[in-house]
């Protein structure tokens, strides 16, 4: 019973050494409620307050307060394309086309959109350079459809069709596209403005020369053969021309036109038959001259239908028979005394008049010893073809 005593009281001895040691090992845990671990969270730059979110301590089932971190918002960065097209607008095309080579996928198609819009503004503003520009850019995209389009209306615009024409057939042998149609339809009307810009300029041997290397190209043969039998029958051509109808007889689109001339060409040369006379003149400006002799003394006379009779300037003329010695002449310069004379003989070419009448004065006529006047052209049939500078007469039929 004593043993049992004593070793009760021995464990309850140990039991509470133990208690004690154990407590002395852990010390009780404090928490703050105020902890703050907002310093390294950013601040609200606006000032504004910043909302609170609460936390549940799991172990401890305690609250803690946390700053939330706010959504700042940073200015937009300016966007390549920005850049692109601002570089442009600043005319530094060069710089444009930098940002260009150095572009993804997904911005050069952007790009070209920008590119469009700018080339159709600059080919209003400055033509030349907006040229200059979009031949650099097809040396970079020679695919580049729209591009090419608009250089062509570009050149057709400043009236370089030759260069819109070659670019023109360019596109057409080099694409299999559908609407081949609208570049063809385009290549005959921008051939056909450069046509009447020579003919209009009296540029005949650029004309002929270009509807020449149009037809040795090969496009559209009918049309620039037609176009050159014309230009020849203007030219009064007649045998070239005649060669070149031939060839178009029994083409769908040509054939009846090819025929229509060859009618025109038949009375045309009927009709220069009649021409006994062919005289060649002298271009000065806007006005021919032709050689004469009168009273074996060689003159240089303006031809001048208007001019009732013919005028010579009376230092060039001494021994004439005096018809009438008082006579007023009203020019552009004023009234002006001379007198009719008459002249033994009136030679032009191989035609020679007997008994010629004239009148001669001191006025005096520009790169012209005088005017041959309606007296002379009244004896003939005559026919003036300014584009060889010939003079064509034949002996009036009296009945």
């Amino acid at each position: 019973m004593f043993n049992l005593l004593l070793a009760l009281m021995v464990g309850i001895l140990i039991g509470w050494n133990f208690n004690a040691f154990y407590s002395a090992l852990n010390t009780p845990k404090i928490i703050n409620n105020d902890i703050n671990i907002s310093q390294s969270i950013p601040i609200d730059p606006s000032g504004k307050s910043i909302e609170k979110e609460k936390i549940k301590i799991a172990d401890t089932e305690k609250t803690l307060t946390i700053e939330a971190t706010p959504e700042v918002k940073t200015p937009p960065k300016t966007s390549q394309t920005d850049t692109f097209y601002t570089l442009l607008n600043q005319n530094l095309f060069s710089d444009a086309m930098a940002l260009y080579l150095d572009a993804n996928q997904k911005n050069l198609s952007l790009y070209r959109v920008s590119l469009e819009e700018y080339f159709q503004k600059k080919s209003l503003s400055s033509p030349e350079d907006a040229i200059r520009e979009m031949l650099e850019y097809i040396e970079l995209e020679p695919e580049h459809r729209n591009t090419q389009l608009q250089l062509i209306e570009t050149y057709k615009n400043l009236e370089q069709y030759k260069k819109a024409i070659n670019l023109l057939t360019e596109l057409i042998e080099t694409t299999t596209h559908i609407d081949n149609d609208k570049l063809n339809s385009n290549l005959l009307s921008s051939s056909q403005s450069y046509i009447e810009l020579l003919k209009n300029s009296k540029n005949f041997q650029e004309l002929s020369n270009f509807l020449e290397e149009r037809i040795e190209h090969g496009l559209h043969l009918p049309f620039y053969i037609y176009a050159l039998a014309e230009h020849h029958v203007t030219m009064q051509k007649f045998a070239p021309a005649i060669k070149l109808l031939k060839e178009l007889e029994f083409d769908d689109e040509y054939g009846e036109k090819a025929k229509n001339l060859l009618l025109e060409i038949e009375k045309a040369q009927a009709q220069e038959q009649e021409y006994v006379h062919k005289l060649p003149l002298i271009k000065k400006g806007e006005h021919y001259t032709i050689e004469v002799m009168v009273d074996n003394t060689p003159l240089t006379l303006l031809l001048d239908t208007g001019a009732t009779l013919t005028m010579i300037n009376e230092d060039k003329l001494s021994s004439l028979t005096m018809i009438n010695d008082h006579i007023t002449l009203k020019t552009a310069g004023g009234e002006i005394p001379a007198q009719i004379q008459e002249a033994q003989s009136f030679n032009v070419g191989d035609i020679e008049l007997q008994n010629f009448q004239v009148t001669t004065s001191a006025y005096k006529q520009e790169k012209a010893d005088g005017l041959l006047g309606m007296n002379f052209f009244k004896e003939f049939k005559f026919k003036i073809d300014q584009e060889e500078s010939v003079l064509y007469l034949s002996e009036r039929k009296t009945l």
